[in-house]
């Protein structure tokens, strides 16, 4: 049985009584007969899937209308991680293409983390699917260089993989259409990187770039002067490693665009700005613009973790970065 918070319990309990009916009013065999005005019925229901996207499952056995309304809300973040749920999931989306409205359709968010409960085969066959997806990520073992076809026709916006996987034993190639609609790029590891910084500039759409620590600060840094569009530049430290960063520190001044932090859960992270929360990208944006107001010097500082946020990432000072 689906278990979800007391408070969100309670929620469900108070739904069920709103969508009670009158025993002598006619019903539709689909929706039914709602005592709420419709439009407010169904932004209720909405309202409470965003807020606890993990009761939908359960909402959505509270009446076939509340299915119609909030069904696509449920498939529009897939992660397919070491969750139980995943297999079901993966499931449902692959041998759903003979309903009426294929939930791939409503897929806007997919991460392939963990090939627990999937097959490469299976992801490959997922990503075709969701021909409507914005935002893409995975690991480097469902990454290879069958999914750039796949990847280009459905031009993503945010895309989080390892390159040199992308593209295998060819070199890293940013003219490539997968990028063209990028707007978030996320380049996990070093291998090929380096050699690619200069052609960031053909990038036509790209707003927020992050990059691997083992790249050395002369060549990140390098980029900024080349991407005037660029509004944040970000690299990413795990938590384990905060120790020698913050040993090895050298206070410097930077252009304002760059912001390093520290993590220690990407995916969940990845999770949470999928579904609307506040993600890595997201804290480092308002931290940019906390300093262009001013508010923040560039000297030592970092932003407060949100106890919302899954990864625990701290956004700390532009102005240091390790030697």
């Amino acid at each position: 049985m689906h278990k979800i918070p007391t408070l969100t319990r309670r929620v469900y309990r108070v739904l069920r009584r709103l969508l009670r009916v009158k025993r002598k009013a006619p019903r539709s065999p689909i929706l039914g007969d709602p005592i709420l005005p419709v439009e407010l019925e169904r932004a209720i229901f909405e309202m409470v899937a965003h807020m606890h996207p993990a009761a939908i499952p359960a909402l959505l056995r509270v009446a076939r209308r509340v299915s119609v309304w909030i069904g696509p809300l449920f498939y529009r973040v897939v992660c397919v991680n070491r969750r139980d749920t995943s297999g079901a999931l993966v499931w449902r989306l692959l041998n759903g293409m003979e309903t009426e409205t294929p939930p791939c359709t409503y897929v806007r968010h997919l991460a392939l983390e963990s090939w627990r409960h999937c097959s490469l085969f299976e992801a490959r066959q997922l990503l075709q699917l969701c021909t409507h997806l914005q935002d893409f990520g995975a690991n480097a073992y469902f990454t290879d260089p069958a999914l750039l076809s796949i990847l280009a026709e459905i031009g993503v916006r945010r895309l989080a993989v390892n390159p040199k996987a992308l593209f295998g034993t060819a070199p890293i190639d940013l003219k490539h259409s997968v990028f063209r609609a990028v707007t978030h790029l996320d380049m996990f590891r070093v291998e090929g990187v380096a050699a690619v910084l200069a052609d960031l500039p053909v990038l036509p759409a790209l707003t927020h770039l992050s990059l691997d620590s083992d790249l050395s600060r002369a060549l990140i840094l390098a980029v900024l002067p080349a991407l005037p569009q660029l509004e944040l530049l970000l690299v990413q430290w795990h938590r384990f490693e905060q120790a020698e960063y913050e040993v090895a520190r050298i206070p410097r001044v930077y252009d304002v665009r760059f912001v390093i932090g520290l993590y220690s859960d990407y995916w969940g992270d990845w999770e949470a700005g999928a579904r609307g929360g506040v993600d890595v990208w997201a804290r480092g944006d308002a931290f940019v613009l906390r300093k262009r107001r001013g508010e923040v010097e560039c000297k030592v500082f970092s932003t407060p973790v949100s106890p919302r946020i899954v990864s625990h990432l701290v956004i700390l000072a532009t102005c240091y970065w390790l030697s």
